[in-house]
């Protein structure tokens, strides 16, 4: 009887478990992702070996985490005061022309916590 109400237990809790562990989503980089407030998107170059977008970002803007199905390089247009989590490594301050590689499918996300607007460049890599 222990061995079946141990069986039940774990069967119930395996989903749970696995719930919380759930990855973040994975978002284009250009048109179709969702809207986030004070983060502006302009495509420059959309075909089928690269997308090319210019990230504009208010104080205080923060993306979510999420991954993308292809290696990103980040560069950014202007010196800032940033927190960029790119897997297990963190960012918080960038110089223009300072480049960031964001491997495919590794969640990160970028917050402007400084008190100017920051702008960045993001190469997909298709």
């Amino acid at each position: 009887m222990h061995k079946i109400v141990s069986v039940l237990v774990l069967a119930l809790l395996l989903p749970i478990a696995a719930a919380s562990q759930t990855k973040a989503p994975s978002l284009p980089l250009g048109q179709g992702r969702p809207e986030v407030s004070g983060i502006t998107r302009t495509t420059l170059k959309d075909d089928a070996k690269a997308t090319v977008t210019r990230v504009h970002f208010k104080p205080g803007a923060a993306e979510p985490p999420h991954t993308h199905p292809y290696d990103v390089i980040i560069v950014p247009v202007m010196a800032a005061t940033i927190d960029f989590t790119i897997g297990d490594r963190k960012v918080t301050a960038v110089k223009s022309g300072d480049v960031q590689f964001v491997p495919r499918d590794v969640t990160h996300q970028l917050m402007n916590s400084g008190k100017q607007d920051f702008e960045l460049i993001a190469i997909a890599l298709k």
